[in-house]
């Protein structure tokens, strides 16, 4: 699967924009708040209705404007869809698949698209919600009936939170019923998810070993760790019951399948607490590409990635490093850098016709080398 054309307007500071794209690697140079990361945010959005930058969607939207619209071509195995999202200020957004209009779930389904930022807090450094939304992602993406799941679990979770809020013991039994219930279903789920994607993580290291026999030890002794969110000694339900009276007191609920998360270690050590930037993002990129994997064995096809600020951090030594794994993906990325890294990746894709490296200047977008 690839976007054969995008094309989007009032996306944030641009005002129009078009883009050709490679089928295999596209890399974005420019300065700050060139429209970068704006790019990739506009692609992102006509996947999931989401922006990876704000919680408020809306944000996306160029100020002074009342909508902005995005139009792509995707061409997936032997079709070609084209997909419409117009979001509003106010007002439901529009969504068209082929012409028809589509839900959140069917264009999810249509276009799957993986989105990260390797800026100052990686995916390694940053928040256990991020890393749980790729258990999310890659869960849904095997079996689609998750997303149910996963809403009737968080009203679950909300309304648990509510009860202890108010002390409401009656109410609170109850939800805590149907939090285990879902919860238990949400742990198993993702837990066969991340055997799928480990399995995956270590078939990367006999790669990284192919592209690069002196890899950093951070990089080929790490391993994933999958922490369930409550005592592993212990069902979900004596959990709830252990912690009752200090959940009372906190007003929410202090451990279970909300507290999911993916540890990277090396030599048993948590990574984010000895390793350096590099060592970090080559990680964080071996467990995106081992998603890719995961959906490639699933469905025979391959997901778009986006990733922001990928070589921040990244040493001369990691670099090329960085780009053969991309480029032996096989899927479509579209990575962001600065203009800064423009001699730096010349002199590594030279002649490499996998890769095409465009050039914001000003607002408008150029086409460095052709690939």
């Amino acid at each position: 699967m690839f976007i054969s054309q995008f094309t989007a307007s009032n996306l944030r500071a641009l005002d129009l924009i078009s883009l050709t794209p490679h089928q295999n690697i596209n890399i974005i140079l420019g300065k700050n708040n060139d429209g970068k990361t704006s790019l990739l945010e506009g692609m992102y959005f006509s996947s999931s209705l989401k922006s990876f930058k704000s919680v408020v969607s809306s944000s996306i939207i160029q100020s002074g404007k009342k909508s902005t619209q995005l139009l792509l071509n995707v061409s997936k195995k032997t079709d070609i869809i084209s997909i419409f999202v117009e979001k509003k200020i106010k007002g439901a957004n529009l969504v068209k698949i082929n012409d028809t209009r589509s839900s959140a779930k069917q264009l999810q389904l249509s276009f799957p698209v993986l989105a990260l930022n390797f800026g100052v807090e990686n995916i390694i450094t940053g928040t256990s919600e991020s890393r749980r939304s790729l258990l999310d992602w890659g869960s849904f993406h095997v079996e689609h009936s998750y997303l149910d799941l996963y809403k009737n679990f968080n009203k679950a979770l909300k309304q648990r939170n509510s009860a202890l809020k108010r002390k409401d013991l009656d109410n609170l039994d109850y939800w805590d019923k149907l939090y285990i219930q879902y919860g238990e279903e949400i742990h198993s789920k993702r837990l066969e998810y991340f055997k799928l994607l480990n399995d995956h993580f270590i078939k990367y290291k006999t790669k990284i070993l192919e592209f690069m026999p002196d890899a950093y030890d951070d990089i080929k002794d790490s391993k994933l760790m999958y922490d369930q969110g409550w005592d592993k000694n212990l069902s979900l339900y004596d959990s709830l019951i252990n912690l009752r009276e200090k959940d009372l007191v906190l007003k929410h609920t202090s451990a279970g399948p909300h507290r999911c998360d993916i540890h990277f270690t090396s030599n048993g050590n948590i990574l984010k607490d000895v390793s350096s930037m590099s060592t970090q993002v080559i990680n964080g990129l071996l467990l995106v590409l081992s998603q890719v994997r995961a959906f490639h064995v699933k469905h025979h096809d391959k997901p778009i990635i986006l990733i922001d600020d990928l070589f921040f951090g990244i040493d001369d030594k990691n670099l090329l490093l960085v780009i053969n794994l991309l480029v032996d993906s096989e899927a479509q990325c579209f990575v962001t850098a600065p203009d800064l890294y423009k001699t730096k990746l010349e002199e590594s894709i030279v002649n490499n016709r996998d890769i095409r490296v465009y050039e914001f200047k000003g607002k408008n977008l150029k086409v460095v080398n052709s690939g």
